[in-house]
């Protein structure tokens, strides 16, 4: 079940849960949608450092 829900785009993954949990605390929910696109974004900016792939073969 996780790698279908990590394999969804985050925007249809929020409207979905939005529409199955009408008693959630919308504000928790967009503060916690924040700080994982916060992190998303370090983690982009961190590989993005990365150096490229070396070529491989002869």
């Amino acid at each position: 079940m996780q790698w279908e829900v990590e394999a969804l785009d985050p925007t249809e993954l929020q409207r979905l849960v939005l529409a199955a949990a009408p008693y959630i605390d919308r504000r928790i929910l967009t503060e916690q949608i924040a700080e994982e696109e916060r992190q998303r974004g370090q983690l982009r900016a961190f590989t993005e450092g990365w150096p490229p792939e070396p070529p491989t073969g002869p």
